[in-house]
């Protein structure tokens, strides 16, 4: 588990299920954790007893939970002076009532979030496993591309191969466009039929053992036009100048200036309508975003995407999207499938 800057003076209190669970390597379904000099979690009579013992084996404390004041309770008897709370998770009515408690309230969102960003071994090695599955998920489900396959069908087989193939779930609903769908780039898969000449676009990813992968790629069914052909070859040419480029100390806005000065170069700057990338974790978008409007630091060992794509209104849009992680000589690319574009017929 990873250190926390908090201490019972400076309390820190998680209310929410994913961030706790993650902070304890245990799931805390319902309850509150509580990081001070030590762990400590409250949980109430219908799961105390289920989980006391493996809790406590790991270092964290249990308490009993019959209301939210019981936390309060325990917070003013160490002292506690500053409460830190994740704003982005907490509700208004969660707000108000901890507001009346007495202690300063403070945002800890961004310190959460960093500590999530840096991943140790065992996280890189759970993001391997997810990009192994999915890469290899979507690869059996090329064989499905055909005249007349709708995107749901496609969709439920990459779904049923990224469970078949380990994964517990998927990391989001995936989503496959065709033709002009794919210029949508959060396009909702639905019952349109692929036709001859027409791009597919699948964006999906596998979540194994809590953490997530995340992938795109862009093919061709049928004979491309030149105005694809010139296209993908610009976006891919974006990804890769973004991967071989992008280091330890790299700022964000750097990071997305590295494909999007190319792109805009090429012609293309005003259909890049999103930011190259974002972290991955245990959510699959997580801190940091690489994004030409915010300049935070990368640094080794966070996993991020690198995403560039163009989209052209009721033509076709083109993504390729890795999941790579930073070391210290630099991007690491956690797929190992060719970008090359390829083209089904």
């Amino acid at each position: 588990m990873k250190k926390y800057p908090f201490s019972n003076k400076n309390a820190c209190l998680i209310a929410d299920q994913t961030t706790a669970t993650y902070l304890i390597g245990e799931s805390l379904e319902e309850g509150y954790l509580v990081l001070t000099d030590e762990k400590t979690c409250f949980i109430d009579a219908r799961s105390f007893f289920g989980v006391k013992d493996a809790f406590e084996k790991k270092g964290i404390k249990v308490m009993l939970l019959n209301s939210i004041v019981d936390v309060k309770d325990f917070l003013t008897g160490i002292g506690t002076e500053n409460l830190f709370i994740d704003f982005s998770k907490t509700t208004v009515k969660q707000y108000l009532e901890i507001q009346g408690w007495g202690f300063s309230v403070n945002d800890c969102e961004k310190t959460l979030a960093q500590m999530r960003a840096k991943k140790n071994t065992q996280e890189i090695e759970y993001i391997k496993k997810a990009c192994e599955i999915a890469q290899n998920a979507l690869n059996i489900a090329l064989c499905s591309i055909r005249a007349g396959v709708s995107e749901i069908e496609l969709k439920d087989e990459i779904e049923k191969n990224v469970l078949d193939l380990g994964a517990e779930s998927m990391s989001f609903e995936t989503i496959v466009a065709f033709g002009k769908n794919s210029a949508v780039p959060h396009h909702k898969t639905c019952d349109d039929r692929l036709k001859d000449n027409q791009a597919v676009l699948i964006d999906m990813g596998a979540r194994y053992k809590g953490y997530c992968s995340d992938i795109t790629r862009t093919l061709f069914f049928g004979e491309p036009s030149k105005e694809f052909i010139d296209c993908y070859s610009a976006v891919y040419k974006a990804n890769e100048l973004a991967q071989e480029n992008i280091k330890c100390g790299t700022t964000t806005d750097k990071a997305d200036g590295f494909a999007r000065e190319y792109l805009k170069a090429q012609g293309y700057g005003e259909y890049f309508t999103h930011s190259l990338g974002h972290g991955i974790g245990i959510q699959v978008h997580e801190y940091p975003t690489l994004s030409y409007r915010k300049q935070e630091r990368l640094e080794e060992n966070m996993v991020f995407s690198i995403e560039p794509g163009v989209y052209m209104q009721d033509k076709f849009g083109i993504r390729i999207e890795d999941t790579v992680l930073l070391t210290k000589d630099g991007v690491k690319r956690l797929f190992t499938d060719s970008k090359e574009l390829k083209i089904i017929k």
